[in-house]
């Protein structure tokens, strides 16, 4: 059986601002809230089971979680494009940006972190606070400084980038041929222009194999100001 998505927060609503709001999922029919160790994702019962959860978020960027099962005879083709994501606010709708792997390993190595780029798959073994996705294992806040990085798990914007890059080696969501019966998992990073507000209606379109499924999360004010 596939493993539960975790997300970061305990609770069914989800951080879309540190301070001032949540993202909480509206759901469709067939679609569900399930849990483990008191922690959430939203999946789909429609075909390939598609899952999706906000693993990481800032003020204008998040980390998601996306994993499939290939139910078909045929091998399916994934990449980057099969997931498109827009938040509509203040009646304007804006389209995300879907950061691409390639883009991100220029940026990895700007910004300091070539190194967790390189291991980021011994993330498991560093440090005891981890939280499995599907096949993916990341620690929380001790990856970097257990590496010797200069980058510490601090503001939302260091936490985005973090889980990232020691994601980014073998876990990002990128091209991928999926064989008939084989789950496949992975993360992408978002980015959007402008910061999450009250009212906000964020909605990812993933499409698989010709199949549309739309999760749907509405930005609600936060109870801590």
């Amino acid at each position: 059986m596939k493993q539960y998505l975790l997300l970061m927060s305990a609770l069914l609503a989800t951080g879309c601002s540190s301070t001032h709001v949540l993202l909480q999922p509206e759901l469709s029919d067939g679609q569900e809230i399930n849990y483990s160790r008191g922690r959430s994702k939203i999946n789909s019962q429609s075909l390939f089971k598609p899952e999706l959860a906000v693993l990481e978020y800032s003020e204008d960027e998040m980390v998601v979680g996306i994993g499939i099962t290939n139910f078909t005879d045929k091998p399916l083709l994934l990449s980057e494009d099969n997931l498109v994501a827009e938040r509509l606010s203040a009646g304007e709708t804006e389209q995300a940006i879907i950061y691409h792997f390639d883009d991100l390993v220029k940026d990895a190595a700007k910004s300091g972190y070539s190194t967790a780029y390189q291991v980021g798959d011994v993330a498991a073994s560093v440090g005891v606070s981890f939280i499995p996705f599907g096949g993916i294992v990341y620690s929380l806040g001790k990856l970097f400084y257990s590496l010797g990085s200069s980058q510490t798990a601090g503001s939302p914007e260091e936490r985005v980038d973090q889980l990232t890059y020691s994601q980014l080696n073998n876990n990002y969501f990128r091209q991928q041929t999926v064989a008939p019966e084989v789950e496949y998992s992975g993360i992408l990073k978002l980015g959007f222009d402008g910061d999450f507000e009250e009212g906000d209606k964020v909605t990812f379109k993933l499409t698989v194999g010709g199949q549309v499924e739309n999760f749907v999360f509405i930005c609600k004010e936060s109870e801590k100001k």
